[in-house]
Parts: structure tokens; C-alpha cells; sequence
């Protein structure tokens, strides 16, 4: 069987606004593709799919994407507008990327990437942050699509964002709504993109804003779902079959 490559694309964030060892002591692992991993092994597909892994907000180079059969973005704490080098860098390769007509799965920070690269637009919201575990909404679309295969119509998700899509891109469907947070979009093309944290568990989001908020430790309970929402992204783009 040959295993489909997937490339893993890290924008946490600059070592100037993010220590390196914040996630040193988090037995989950300190990167995306740790936590990614983990994902992968709790469904089974770790078997299936070969991972590779940039930081391109460390300095690492996007490499050529003739090589991979799929991508994920993870999150980020930096605003998608800031306009870093490596911002502009990614916002090009995705639009080289969209060319090729294979799968992407955008995580918060790479959802709201995706979103620009597309002609999108992403603001800061002003009653943010949102950083709890909630229920999300789905629409219409949500209901039907096969991200959300197997949950109830109130997911519960990791919700982690300042910032938020406020303009989608030409002929993407909303999936998902948190009050008024677009929460998951189908940007067409097997590109699918979520604004809260499949990817991670209570730990890695209280870790992760422990600096922001006094009372993050009441903030994150399991929320059952991020396993989940790999496998049904990893089937519905046919990934793994």
C-alpha cells in the first residue's frame, strides 16, 4: 500500500511573541506535528500516512508542492494581516497549492490563511478572545457534510481565536457557526478549514493561554471530538480509503 505524504505546515509563531519551551512539559508533544501524530495513531492512520513538517514562522522553506498529496495548517498567534515574510510566502505557495486540486485542512491560524490566500478577509473581533470549550452550530451544509459525519448537530469543540473570517471566499460554504464566529468552512476543492482546535486537548490550550487569561484552568474540558474530525477529513477527501 502506498502511503499518501502530507505536509504539515507550522505558523504557531515567531520566537520574538512565542517561547520556544512553552509546550516543553505538555506530554502531548510541543509542535503541531506532535499533536498531529497523536491524531493520526488514536485513529489508526499513522499506517497510512507519511507526515512531513515545516515551521515556516521559524524559518523553515515551504518545500515544492509536487510532493504531497495533502497539506494541513495549523494555528497560530499571530493576526493573518501582520504582513510577515512569511505570511506573504504561505498566502503564494496556497495558491499554487489550490492549482493542484488536492486536500487541504486548515487549522485556526491556517484556517484564517486560507482564507486570505482565496481573497478572503479576517478581522479581529471585538468582544475576543474566545477560549473555552463550547458547542458550535452547524448550518444547513454542516449537516450534510462529511466533516461533521458521525457528531451531533452541537459538536463540542476547542475554541481558541482572537481573530475571525469576516469575509469567506467566492464559493465557500459555511459549515459551522459559534454566535457570530465562522467556526468550519468548505472552500471548495477538498480544501476544508475550521476555526477551533481539532488538533488539541484542554492541556495544550490551557499551556497555550496560560499567559492571557486568570481563569484558563476552568476554561477546557475534553471535548470528545478532535480524533474525529481528522478521520472524517482524512476519508471525505479520500486521503485514506
Amino acid at each position: 500500500m502506498t502511503r499518501k505524504k502530507v505536509l504539515i505546515i507550522s505558523i504557531l509563531g515567531m520566537a520574538e511573541v512565542l517561547r520556544d519551551d512553552l509546550f516543553d512539559n505538555c506530554l502531548e508533544g510541543r509542535t503541531d506535528l506532535d499533536w498531529i501524530t497523536r491524531r493520526l495513531k488514536q485513529i489508526g492512520f499513522d499506517k497510512q500516512i507519511l507526515l512531513d513538517f515545516v515551521d515556516i514562522s521559524k524559518g523553515d522553506e515551504l518545500p515544492p508542492t509536487h510532493r504531497y498529496d495533502g497539506v494541513i495548517i495549523g494555528g497560530s498567534v499571530h493576526n493573518a494581516n501582520e504582513g510577515h515574510y512569511w505570511q506573504l510566502s504561505l498566502f503564494d505557495w496556497l495558491r499554487t497549492w489550490r492549482t493542484t486540486g488536492r486536500p487541504l485542512f486548515g487549522i485556526c491560524g491556517g484556517h484564517q490563511h486560507a482564507a486570505i490566500a482565496l481573497h478572503g478577509k479576517v478581522s479581529v473581533h471585538p468582544k475576543g478572545p474566545f477560549a473555552q470549550t463550547k458547542t458550535i452550530a452547524l448550518t444547513a451544509h454542516g449537516v450534510k457534510h462529511f466533516l461533521f459525519s458521525h457528531l451531533t448537530a452541537l459538536p463540542m469543540v476547542h475554541l481558541g481565536h482572537f481573530d475571525h473570517v469576516t469575509r469567506i471566499p467566492k464559493g465557500s460554504e459555511v459549515l459551522a457557526t459559534y454566535r457570530d464566529t465562522i467556526q468550519a468552512l468548505d472552500m471548495g476543492g477538498n480544501w476544508i478549514t475550521v476555526q477551533f482546535h481539532p488538533e488539541a486537548s484542554p492541556n495544550i490550550m490551557v499551556t497555550g493561554w496560560d499567559n492571557e487569561l486568570h481563569d484558563i484552568d476552568i476554561r477546557y474540558h475534553p471535548a470528545g471530538t478532535g480524533r474525529r474530525f481528522f478521520e472524517n477529513f482524512f476519508r471525505g477527501t479520500g486521503l485514506v480509503t
